[in-house]
C-alpha cells in the first residue's frame, strides 16, 4: 500500500468527496465492497484478483478514510448509508452485490434494512449487529489514547485483535501493508466512525432483510466472534453462515483462499454462473 498516486477517481457526494475505483470487466455484475474501521479500499487488494475475472468491482474510501474526505464528526451510520446509496445514484448502479467486512458488514446491514431495493446480494463479514456497553467502553478509551498518542498507539493496541499472534509476530509483507493504511487514517474520521459504531442497533430489524445474505465469520476473533455471526444469520431468512476456524477479524487477508472461496461460491450462486 505505498502512496503513489491510487488507480480511481474522487466524485461529490453530499458533503464530501468520495473516492472510487472500479476493477474487473465492464458489464459484469457490479459488487460494491465496502472495508473496515481504519483502513481503505485497499484492505480488498486480497480479493479483486479472485473475482475480477468475472465481477465488475466497485471499492470505495467510505466517510473518514482512505481518500475521502474527513470532515470533523461525529458521524452516523445513517451517513455512512446515505454515502454508499449516493455513491451508487451517481454512477448509475440501480442494484449491487455488497461486500462489507466489519463496519463496511454495519453499512450493508442498513442497506438491506433501510433500502433493499438497492442491493442484489449481501456478505456481511467479521461484523455485528449490536454495539454494547463493553463496546461503548471500548471506543472511549481508545478516542482517549489516540487524543494523546496517535494511530500509532491504537494499531499497537489493536494488532493481535485483527491478526493472529503468528502472523502479527511474524509482520510480513501484508501485515505490514494493513498497518501503513491504518496508521495514515485521519484522526478525526477514525474519531468519527468508531463514534458511529458505537451506536450500532440493528439486531431488532434485521428481520427486514430479505436479499440473498451470506454471513461469514472468523472462529477466533474477539472483534466480532462467531455468536455475532450467529445473531446475524439467525435473524435473516435464509441467509448462509460460513465461519473459518482458527482466524482473527483480518481473515481476509491472512487467509484469502479461505476468505475468498465462500465468498466467490455465493456471488456465483446469486448473480448466476453464466
Amino acid at each position: 500500500m505505498s502512496r503513489e498516486p491510487e488507480k480511481g477517481s474522487r466524485i461529490r457526494i453530499g458533503d464530501i468527496d468520495t473516492f472510487f475505483r472500479w476493477d474487473g470487466p465492464e458489464g459484469g455484475p457490479v459488487v460494491m465492497m465496502a472495508h473496515a474501521m481504519g483502513t481503505s479500499h485497499r484492505l480488498w487488494d486480497w480479493q479483486v484478483t479472485a473475482l475480477a475475472d468475472r465481477y465488475r468491482v466497485l471499492r470505495y474510501d467510505w466517510r473518514g478514510h482512505g481518500d475521502t474526505d474527513a470532515p470533523e464528526g461525529p458521524y452516523s451510520l445513517d451517513m455512512f448509508v446515505a454515502d454508499a446509496v449516493g455513491l451508487m445514484d451517481r454512477l448509475g448502479l440501480d442494484k449491487v452485490h455488497w461486500v462489507g467486512i466489519s463496519t463496511g458488514g454495519m453499512i450493508g446491514q442498513g442497506l438491506g434494512i433501510e433500502h433493499l431495493d438497492r442491493v442484489a446480494s449481501l456478505a456481511l463479514c467479521n461484523t455485528t449487529p449490536q454495539a454494547d456497553q463493553a463496546y461503548k467502553d471500548f471506543v472511549a478509551e481508545r478516542h482517549a489514547i489516540l487524543r494523546e498518542h496517535g494511530m500509532t498507539r491504537i494499531w499497537d493496541m489493536t494488532d493481535r485483535r485483527w491478526f493472529t499472534d503468528a502472523f502479527a509476530g511474524a509482520a510480513g509483507r501484508d501485515y505490514q501493508a494493513v498497518r501503513e493504511n491504518f496508521i495514515r487514517t485521519p484522526i478525526a474520521g477514525y474519531i468519527g466512525a468508531t463514534s458511529a459504531t458505537a451506536n450500532l442497533a440493528y439486531q431488532d430489524r434485521l428481520h427486514m432483510i430479505s436479499a440473498p445474505t451470506l454471513v461469514l465469520g472468523a472462529g477466533d476473533d474477539p472483534a466480532t466472534p462467531p455468536a455475532h455471526s450467529h445473531a446475524i444469520h439467525e435473524r435473516i431468512a435464509g441467509s448462509k453462515l460460513v465461519i473459518l476456524p482458527g482466524l482473527r477479524h483480518f481473515s481476509n487477508v491472512e487467509a484469502p483462499d479461505q476468505f475468498n472461496s465462500p465468498l466467490r461460491a455465493f456471488l456465483d450462486e446469486v448473480a448466476g454462473e453464466g
